[in-house]
């Protein structure tokens, strides 16, 4: 377990032992969950969904993409690690 934490620490970033934390981490849990019940939907009920939150069907998934960004950029207070 050592040489897998070891290699973590030198090719990810240093706050990855606090990755559950990072909104961009929770954002891509969900969409990665949502995936399989997106493709069960038919077009008529993405397309219903979709207009709920005022994104057109064919733009969720730059919608997704760019709150995915959003959320890797912002500054969520989580420290530098300690060395």
């Amino acid at each position: 377990m050592n040489i897998i934490s070891e290699w973590l620490d030198k090719t990810l970033v240093p706050q990855w032992r606090s990755a559950l934390r990072m909104l961009s981490v929770q954002w891509g849990a969900l969409c990665l969950a949502a995936a399989p019940i997106w493709g069960a939907l038919s077009d008529e009920q993405r397309a219903s969904l979709l207009g709920i939150l005022g994104i057109r069907p064919e733009w969720y998934v730059v919608a997704a993409v760019a709150i995915g960004i959003y959320l890797r950029l912002k500054n969520q207070g989580i420290a530098e690690p300690k060395e």
